[in-house]
């Protein structure tokens, strides 16, 4: 015997079901679904993944179009440094310094240009995802500290007061100025320790000073970047935290086996070499750090990393050490693993914090790249040159 539908029902009129009373039935059918829902915890799964669809649309659209090796292949044929901005200014880029600026106009620009778009997608992205930003853009101000650490180390202090949107956290003008005037690393750090950054830079200025190498107070600050940053995701929800963990940990390992390489290569102590090192990496554990660390060399150091998704990224370039380019390949064999990481995170995590990752890392690597090609064709380098040194998505075919 057939069963008669709903209105059927409703049209024969049915003692037992009226139009008021099927009102009523269809709004308790809603609210135990509801309730359902919350209670298995994917209502606010829902209302986070309803939260973020606008701003994945936006960046959708926007792109990144400088990772592309098809737009990069332009850019590098300008026929000129000025043929390179016009074209960068028809993209939007670069539009507050003249075609003819220099390339330490077009570096700042880029930088704060870098700067803006982590604060705006900050300020676009789902409540959720502000303690991963506060604490990127906490990276940020270290970067801008490093800057001040490089001008310092290249006898350029005097660039540092110039541009006081380029200055950290807790710089004053008054910082900025006698920073501007140090003759020395160790008086630079000295007039840090009024600025959080200061005790960090401290602990590493033994190092720089024996070696005169920038890359120890860059770590001490990275260090104290990556503590901030796993401090504030440790308070994101479980639900919503996982593409931020996963990449977090992956930066860690990233930034371990750049540490170690480094120390091997250098000839370092040893035992000098697990201070620094960061905790919390994805494939490779502390202990494991601590037994890579024991290898006598760097082709030895790398074979312990068989069976991680580091081996293959790195064991092609191994091959050529210790050739004068093979660490600088080497940085970029991470690099382009880093992109192709959270490409692959955008896709698994595409309905909450995947496709923000993506933008950040990409557009970071997309300015990157246009400094690189800008400065290459200010020094009359050609395109084969360039190439190995961008960072770029796989070509569509």
């Amino acid at each position: 015997m057939d069963i008669p539908d709903l209105n059927t029902l409703l049209d024969a009129g049915s003692p037992y079901l009226t139009h008021l009373s099927g009102a009523v039935l269809i709004v308790i059918l809603v609210l135990l679904f509801l309730t359902l829902l919350s209670t298995a915890g994917y209502f606010p799964v829902l209302l986070s993944i309803t939260s973020y669809t606008p701003i994945i649309a936006r960046l959708k659209a926007k792109g990144v179009p400088f990772i592309e090796p098809e737009q990069l292949r332009e850019l590098m044929q300008s026929g000129s440094v000025q043929d390179c901005m016009s074209r960068l200014k028809s993209h939007g880029y670069l539009t507050d310094i003249p075609i003819e600026c220099t390339p330490d106009q077009a570096e700042e620009e880029l930088l704060l240009a870098w700067y803006e778009e982590v604060t705006l997608l900050r300020s676009q992205a789902p409540r959720d995802a502000w303690l991963f930003f506060d604490a990127f853009l906490f990276f940020q101000e270290i970067a801008k500290v490093k800057r001040i650490i490089r001008l310092i180390h290249m006898d350029r202090a005097g660039a540092i007061a110039e541009n006081p949107k380029l200055w950290p956290e807790g710089c004053s003008p008054d910082l900025a100025a006698k920073l501007g005037n140090v003759r020395s690393m160790n008086e630079g750090v000295r007039l840090l320790q009024e600025t959080r950054y200061g005790e960090p830079l401290l602990s590493a200025l033994a190092l720089y000073e024996k070696e005169k190498s920038v890359f120890y107070l860059d770590h001490a600050l990275d260090c104290m970047g990556f503590s901030e940053l796993k401090s504030q995701m440790s308070m994101v929800q479980t639900y919503l935290a996982s593409p931020y963990r996963d990449f977090i940990a992956v930066l860690i390992d990233i930034q371990n086996i750049r540490a170690l390489i480094r120390a091997k290569h250098s000839g370092w102590n040893p035992e000098a070499v697990p201070l620094c090192l960061v905790d919390g990496g994805q494939e490779l554990p502390m202990w494991r750090l601590v037994q890579m660390n024991e290898m006598m060399s760097v082709p030895d150091l790398l074979r312990q990393l068989s069976g991680t998704g580091y081996d293959s990224v790195l064991s092609p370039v191994q091959r050529t050490y210790p050739s004068p380019d093979t660490m600088l390949r080497m940085d970029m064999a991470l690099d382009q693993f880093l992109l192709d990481t959270v490409s692959r995170l955008g896709l698994v995590y595409y309905h909450t914090g995947g496709p923000l990752l993506w933008y950040l890392v990409a557009k970071e690597f997309e300015l990157r790249n246009i400094r690189i090609i800008l400065s290459a064709l200010y020094d009359g380098f050609s395109a084969d040159k360039i190439t190995p040194m961008l960072i770029t998505v796989p070509e569509e075919t």
